[in-house]
């Protein structure tokens, strides 16, 4: 995610009148909850049953995967949302040079250093864990994993004739590039020219288009791409997770400018939520092995329930974020601070940490709970400890204040 940022309205996009009018607490609160949730999710990671990934504990459950479904299905879209919503605030109060100076080292810093130190430690107990590499020493592993003419990574380049990974760091670049381009055409979209269109969209969009083409969209983008590119975080062969997450930045970009239709949200929470579960129940069904039929029209109802559950379960906590949180307090402005530093941390730490108590069988209970503590207190503690180091700090998005 971006730099820790409040949605201030210090500033007015000269040829919106009504952008900026109010500060959107609710996107703070989001942002801190689902990169939260995310920590959870990725703790989760090392129990669900049937989904691989760089590490895993003895225990593991089909119960908890069911669970962890609901959320894969939109919590990083919704990232995307929130980071749109807040590159349309920032780059309405910000010169162009400003806003380019910013965004590149505030994302491309720690995602180089991201790569080259932070996510190392994964590489290297997911390496031993699955028997790809043999080298036991921690630092000639390191050596090794740098020096991309090493053998022992010639079976396992990721970026090119590279084997430099950025794991959990991918979005990052996804977010910069996002950046740079509705930063290239922002002098477009502020023009005289787009003027009427802003002004056509706030007074005739309908709340019920806002909630249905985004879903006919994912629809399209999953029969489009989804079979041809599926999502590996390959970030130039990566077109399906491309187009699924620019259209939510971009909706995200544009929604926050249209206030009459954003602030509408709210009083559709009671509608939103249970068809948010319905779809989400027979994404159940269809997850374990329920289906619809056989025929060419059952696929495509299928298609559109999944794309539904996507976006629904978006605008419904988008809703319900608005009634619950109009509200800021110290901890939100704290935690809002450190969460790109928390996001940096959390997956490193939770595969260090998982690598040291999982041989020790602790219990299905003990373990995550464990591990989950583990994760939040060292977040805390590393980002009290980086914020107070003037270099450092900048490495992992902290900003001085």
């Amino acid at each position: 995610m971006t730099q820790a940022q409040t949605f201030s309205p210090s500033a007015v996009a000269p040829l919106q009148p009504e952008f900026h009018r109010h500060r959107l607490v609710e996107l703070d609160w989001l942002r801190v909850l689902v990169f939260g949730l995310l920590i959870l999710y990725h703790t989760g990671m090392l129990y669900a049953e049937g989904w691989d990934w760089h590490y895993k504990s003895t225990y593991t459950s089909s119960l908890l995967t069911n669970i962890m479904l609901w959320s894969n299905q939109w919590r990083m879209s919704l990232l995307f949302l929130i980071s749109g919503a807040a590159i349309s605030f920032l780059i309405a109060r910000q010169p162009a040079g400003q806003f380019i100076r910013g965004r590149i080292p505030l994302l491309l810093l720690p995602l180089l250093f991201g790569m080259l130190v932070v996510v190392v430690p994964q590489v290297y107990v997911e390496a031993h864990s699955k028997g790809l590499i043999n080298s036991p020493n921690y630092w000639h592993f390191w050596y090794l994993y740098l020096d991309q003419t090493s053998a022992e990574f010639a079976p396992h380049k990721t970026l090119g004739q590279l084997h430099l990974t950025w794991n959990h760091l991918w979005f990052l670049p996804y977010i910069l590039a996002y950046s740079l381009i509705f930063w290239a055409i922002y002098p477009l979209l502020n023009s005289r020219v787009c003027a009427p269109v802003w002004q056509w969209l706030s007074k005739t969009l309908s709340i019920r288009v806002v909630i249905l083409a985004p879903i006919a969209l994912f629809y399209l983008i999953g029969w489009w791409l989804y079979d041809k590119y599926p999502t590996t975080h390959n970030f130039v062969q990566d077109w399906y997770n491309h187009a699924r997450s620019f259209l939510c930045f971009a909706m995200g970009f544009a929604l926050v400018r249209l206030p009459l239709l954003w602030n509408q949200l709210a009083s559709l929470r009671w509608y939103l939520l249970p068809g948010a579960l319905l779809t989400y129940a027979y994404a159940l069904f269809a997850f374990n092995g329920g289906s619809l039929g056989d025929s060419d029209l059952a696929d495509e109802i299928n298609g559109v329930i999944w794309s539904a559950n996507g976006w629904l379960w978006i605008v419904a906590i988008i809703a319900w974020a608005q009634y619950w949180f109009k509200f800021s307090n110290p901890l939100l402005k704290y935690l809002n601070r450190g969460v790109y530093c928390f996001y940096i941390l959390h997956q490193t730490l939770i595969i260090v940490i998982a690598y040291f108590v999982v041989p020790h069988k602790l219990g299905s209970v003990l373990e995550p709970l464990l591990i989950i503590c583990a994760v939040a207190v060292s977040c805390v503690v590393l980002f009290e400890l980086i914020k107070r180091l003037p270099i450092i700090r900048v490495l992992f998005g902290i900003q001085h204040r």
